[in-house]
């Protein structure tokens, strides 16, 4: 059975006659594959007809004009919304930011208010209740001693010669 038997019997629709020679236009197709394109371009003039259509169209769309990305406005316009977006995004990372912060301190305060209250707390130095019911002593007096010439304290020798 040869190459050209054994695609006429799985080559019957026209989608898949299409979809080879696409390949075939594209350079994708091995040397079996080719030559029953070729036949069928040789045989048969509707096949032949769309051969030509593809051509045209392929070489339509190669000539199809590219815009110009150097000076255009469309560039210009498309940096300023870039630009614009990416201000935004910074800006909500800022509120962000500080909205965490915020609730940090929030958290903590709460912790240390709650904590102070709760915790039971063996030394009650600084309740104003402990202060108020502990009997006041009074202070004594001490005079101040100013040594103006003479230390207080005599000074060794060793210290006084040098």
């Amino acid at each position: 059975m040869s190459a050209n038997q054994i695609f006429d019997n799985f080559m019957t629709t026209s989608e898949e006659r299409f979809e080879l020679l696409s390949a075939y236009i594209d350079c994708e197709v091995n040397e079996a594959e080719e030559q029953l394109v070729e036949q069928w371009l040789s045989d048969d003039v509707d096949f032949r007809r769309l051969y030509q259509q593809q051509l045209k169209l392929r070489q339509l769309l190669i000539d199809l004009p590219v815009p110009l990305p150097a000076n255009s406005s469309i560039k210009a316009e498309t940096e300023v919304m870039i630009s614009n977006v990416l201000s935004e995004i910074d800006k909500r990372s800022q509120r962000r930011k500080w909205k965490l912060a915020g609730l940090g301190v929030a958290a903590a305060t709460m912790i240390g208010i709650l904590g102070s209250i709760l915790s039971p707390s063996p030394n009650q130095q600084f309740s104003p209740v402990a202060n108020s019911l502990r009997p006041s002593k009074p202070v004594a007096e001490e005079s101040v001693l100013i040594a103006m010439e003479e230390p207080l304290v005599p000074v060794p020798k060793s210290m006084s010669t040098k």
